[in-house]
């Protein structure tokens, strides 16, 4: 099985998914294609479209995917952006894929950590952009996301990520049906 975890931006995802890998052994990360290491096969993989995400280093490819969990008593978890749980939800049809969706629960949580992004320098103001542009743009890209999640119907899990702790402990409870 794919435990596909997504949702929109500035919820708080990437530290629950790095959390739940480091707590249960049984869970994987998707094996990736490293420039560095296998240029070769990276530069053959690229120039086939073959990777469903990557950026200057690694790639991820549907049977990175799939051979991650060769234990059968392993299953790989994917922590995806939406457009990437997009790619997925139609590259891996026939695999058994289990989503969960990560959201906040109002527009003002996602305004203000998108504010916090900011001050902290995770998230640059290009030049002739406003913070206030800036953080109304996030939001309607937002918007769109939560639609996605909601009407894509390949999420069986919705977790409001506003206790960190309770999240994880939910995200657990959705991991363990994994495994039945």
């Amino acid at each position: 099985p794919v435990l596909l975890i997504s949702g929109p931006q500035a919820t708080g995802r990437d530290e629950l998914v790095s959390q739940l890998l480091q707590e249960d052994d049984r869970l994987v990360s998707p094996r990736l294609v490293d420039r560095i290491s296998d240029g070769a096969t990276f530069d053959r993989l690229a120039s086939r479209q073959e990777f469903l995400y990557s950026d200057a280093r690694f790639g991820m490819t549907k049977d990175g995917i799939l051979k991650a969990a060769t234990d059968s008593s392993k299953v790989v978890v994917v922590n995806a952006d939406v457009n990437l749980a997009k790619k997925l939800s139609e590259s891996l049809s026939g695999a058994r894929l289990i989503g969960v969706w990560i959201g906040l629960d109002s527009v003002k949580a996602f305004e203000q950590r998108l504010e916090a992004q900011i001050d902290k320098g995770e998230i640059q103001i290009e030049e002739g952009d406003t913070r206030e542009s800036l953080i109304r743009g996030r939001i309607k890209e937002i918007v769109k996301e939560i639609d996605y999640g909601l009407s894509s119907g390949i999420f069986e899990f919705t977790i409001l990520n506003t206790d960190s702790a309770q999240s994880l402990k939910e995200l657990k409870e959705a991991a363990s049906y994994c495994f039945k």
